[in-house]
């Protein structure tokens, strides 16, 4: 209903006696009453002109336009002229009040008056329900009561009109119109959000750095901070990690950049840098210096360190059988439920099945459930359930759902869809397998997925394999090819098949044979091809000779055949025959001598000819060493050849001189100067540089004890000899070991003794056992059990734990000791542990019942 229709008239409700009362403006609402419109309009107007202030004709003429049948029906000119009768009433005087009262007129009735226009210029502007009609009502009508409604109307379609524009421009013109609507909250909530979405609709990290650098404030900063992390750090490059941090130290990513830069460098044994060394992972470095070993305390398991500090607290209901033992040099602990770091945080928590390091600082998690990736760090980056996750090119993660592979990043960011059959690498070339065929990608280039560029694979291919250096044997067909690390051609892919070499490949079609050297230059086509390093022959026109694959060269005048012999070159022609040595180091033979190739260690080699009885030898550069008539000759070592004549064996030197006369049945390898012999089934020793002999009569080979002893066996007991052959100790022992070179471990009647062979007296008897905990040329260190009791002695420092302990075990490293001792007291069915550190110090004190004591002692036998 329109507002005119619902207004009352003022004038029927004024009484009769008022309206006779009316001078100029009587006849004129007489006319109004009977619908003479312009008469009574005119009637007022010269009412008006007669008197300017006149409020009765400005209050009339509002009645006028205020009332509904008439044509001039206007709520704004009704306002404009209750107005002015309200401002011509302020200048009334008493008098002129009086006067007006009677009509009635007074400032109650012209409010009233206003306030009927305001009501119904309110309800045009709710009936239109427009921004501009609300703008308006504020703007004629300041005075009305429904101003306030008004505002809330006007803010609410103006919020509406910005909902359907939906553009983070309108609903900024809005905020700057009305920051104090109850919708700005709501308002500058969508603002942020499309002004974010606009500003980085493409996704691209330039877009995302472009948007921080010009809203720093806005609240989307953080996703904005990860897209720019996930983004600039796709690669898995240190170097980018690094560039991160130093472009944003603000960053709400500098934790997680932090701790993935520090375990790739450490991954890489690379250098950290003083800037990553915040506190906490200064004080993670100083707790990996030591290994751990556990122990019990109000029924968990803890672990503390070689000086006995407590590391991680004994929080661990149950523990692996391999930490009971000690020397833990995990970075993490592994539990059954949860995955502990050094310093007590909790990297995982879950059941777990299997736990295993893939590098780059992550696990790979087994739980009843799933696979999942962790980093070492605990940062839940990648929180998703995976058939399987393994590292690829070193810097991209490759995992698995529902049988098919997809690459992600380091930080999660998935680079490509789960549509792989297999992804492997070679090299920096990452290899991913779809429905039986091969694309290949640079490992740099899977970053580009991250901005939003498009991943450049290789063409498809049959097959592919890693060759040496980089290369990639690929199959289309039947055509074969090589690319390099850029996904170049470094041999056109054609119709050939092509075999690696030292030198590049060898290249095989249907009109012969191809070399290609390591910058993939090709030879000219051969009728066939040898190789065999480092030599390559190549036969055209008939002839073979040798060639250089780099310079493609020919290395040798023509020959009928060429062979190779270990790292020898043989040409053949008619009745001679030349053999290479070197490329420039030749012997020329006649055809019927017999060649075999002498190795020695390492790249030493010699060269036998043999002509009826003379065998001639040449060392590696072609020059003859000597000849000699032996049966058989081999290389021993150290510059000594072994010579056979009948079944017996001697030694020579590389002049050919004999050293020892072939009389022995069996000659050992020349090791620092002596060789072991055999004689008439007894062994003995010679020093062929000092020219010494142990005549050979022992059962055994002879073993240095020291520089000037040496333990010997007879009868089947050991004993010990000089190199003069007189006995130092006698052979009645069942057993004998270093000790030091006063004192030898003896073992006779399965009992050890420490006995002192210089003083001939025994300084310790009756040792059962010996465990080796540490033995190199600095020190022996053994736990030692005498009767029923276990102690700990040194070589060089003597006892360190005395033979008073019911068991001993070692749960340090062989250099760094942490000794675990007990003793029981069956009376009291309790078990007393100490700890020893490495010099025999006590470290802890722990007293078990038999079901503790069960769960922390190490079984170590």
């Amino acid at each position: 209903m329109k507002p005119r229709f619902i207004i009352i008239l003022v004038f029927a409700l004024l009484p009769a006696r008022a309206i006779a009362q009316f001078t100029g403006e009587h006849a004129a609402m007489s006319n109004l009453r009977k619908g003479k419109w312009e008469k009574a309009k005119s009637q007022l107007a010269k009412s008006i002109r007669k008197d300017s202030l006149n409020p009765s004709a400005h209050y009339s003429l509002s009645i006028y336009f205020f009332t509904p049948a008439n044509p001039d029906f206007q709520i704004d000119s009704a306002y404009r002229y209750v107005m002015l009768a309200s401002s011509d009433f302020q200048y009334a005087n008493v008098k002129q009040r009086e006067k007006l009262k009677k009509i009635p007129i007074d400032s109650m009735i012209l409010v009233k008056q206003r306030q009927r226009i305001d009501s119904a210029a309110f309800e045009r502007a709710k009936t239109s329900n427009t921004e501009s009609g609300y703008i308006d009502f504020l703007k004629r009508f300041p005075m009305a009561v429904q101003q306030t409604q008004a505002i809330e109307l006007r803010d609410e379609v103006a919020y509406l009109n910005a909902l359907k524009e939906n553009t983070f421009t309108a609903f900024l013109n809005y905020l700057e119109k009305y920051p104090e609507s109850s919708r700005a909250t709501e308002a500058k909530s969508r603002y942020e959000k499309l002004l974010f979405e606009a500003k980085t609709k493409d996704k691209k990290l330039a877009s995302y750095e472009s948007f921080l650098s010009s809203y720093p404030s806005s609240p989307y900063r953080k996703e904005v901070e990860k897209q720019i992390f996930e983004i600039a750090t796709a690669s898995g490059e240190a170097v980018e990690f690094e560039r991160l941090l130093k472009k944003y130290p603000q960053s709400s990513k500098v934790v997680e950049a932090r701790n993935i830069l520090y375990h790739l460098l450490k991954d890489d044994e690379q250098p950290i840098p003083r800037s990553l060394l915040n506190d906490s992972i200064q004080k993670l470095q100083q707790l990996e210096k030591y290994y751990l070993v556990p122990f019990f305390k109000d029924g968990g398991f803890g672990f503390m360190n070689e000086n006995g500090e407590e590391i991680i607290r004994p929080a661990a209901k149950q523990i692996k059988d391999d930490y009971l033992c000690g020397n833990i040099t995990d970075e993490l602990l592994v539990f059954d439920t949860e995955i502990v770091a050094r310093n007590n945080a909790v990297v995982f928590k879950g059941d777990i099945s299997a736990v295993t390091h893939i590098g780059k600082g992550f696990l790979k998690v087994t739980t009843l459930a799933c696979v999942k990736a962790i980093h070492y760090s605990g940062l839940n980056n990648l929180t998703e359930c995976f058939q399987d996750v393994k590292i690829i090119s070193g810097n991209y993660l490759a995992v698995k759902k529902e049988n098919r592979w997809a690459v992600s990043t380091l930080t999660g960011r998935m680079l490509t869809d789960y549509v792989w059959d297999d992804i492997q690498q070679i090299d920096d070339i990452v290899v991913l397998k779809k429905s039986g065929k091969y694309k290949l990608v640079r490992e740099n280039d899977l970053a580009k997925a991250a901005d939003q560029l498009p991943i450049p694979f290789s063409q498809e291919f049959d097959d592919v394999k890693g060759w040496s250096q980089g290369k990639i044997w690929v199959k289309s067909g039947r055509e074969q090819g090589v690319i390099n690390q850029n996904l170049k051609e470094w041999i056109k892919i054609d119709l050939q098949e092509i075999e690696p070499t030292f030198f590049g490949a060898v290249a095989r079609a249907s009109l012969g044979y191809k070399l290609y050297d390591k910058s993939s230059t090709p030879s000219q086509q051969f009728v066939r091809v040898a190789v065999n390093q480092p030599w390559v022959a190549a036969q055209q026109d008939g002839s073979w000779h040798l060639i250089d694959p780099v310079t493609k060269q020919v290395e040798s005048p023509a020959f009928d055949s060429v062979m190779f012999n270990g790292p020898f070159a043989i040409g053949m022609k008619h009745d001679s025959v030349r053999i290479y040595l070197t490329k420039k180091d030749a012997v020329d033979l006649i055809h019927n001598s017999k060649i075999q190739f002498l190795p020695g260690r390492d790249s030493l080699f010699f060269l036998l000819v043999e002509d009826a009885e003379k065998k001639t030898i040449y060392d590696s550069k072609g020059k003859q060493l000597f000849v000699t008539t032996f049966d058989r000759i081999e290389y021993n070592n150290e510059g000594f050849f072994t010579v056979f004549k009948k079944d017996k064996r001697g030694l020579i030197g590389l002049n050919g001189k004999v050293v020892v006369q072939p009389e022995y049945d069996a000659l050992g390898s020349v090791n620092k100067g002596v060789v072991q012999t055999l004689k008439a089934k007894k062994f003995g020793l010679l020093d062929v540089v000092r020219r010494k002999e142990i005549k050979p009569e022992y059962e055994k080979n002879l073993v240095p004890y020291n520089a000037s002893v040496l333990i010997a066996s007879k009868k089947g007991l050991n004993g010990l000899v000089g190199w003069d052959g007189k006995v130092i100790l006698p052979f009645e022992y069942e057993e004998i070991l270093y000790w030091n070179d006063s004192s030898a471990l003896v073992k006779k009647n399965f009992n050890w003794i420490f006995y002192n062979f210089i003083e001939h007296e025994t300084v310790i008897d009756q040792v059962k056992k010996l465990k080796k905990v540490l033995d190199t040329d600095q020190e022996k260190i053994l736990i030692v059990q005498q009767e029923n009791n276990y102690g700990v002695i040194s070589n060089r420092k003597g006892v360190i734990i005395p033979t008073t302990f019911t068991d001993i075990v070692n749960l340090g490293s062989a250099t760094v000791p942490l000794y675990f001792t007990e003793k029981h007291v069956e009376e009291a069915s309790i078990f007393v542990v100490i700890y020893y550190n490495k010099n025999g110090i006590q470290l802890r004190r722990q007293v078990f019942e038999i079901e503790d004591y069960e769960r922390i002692y190490c079984s170590d036998n």
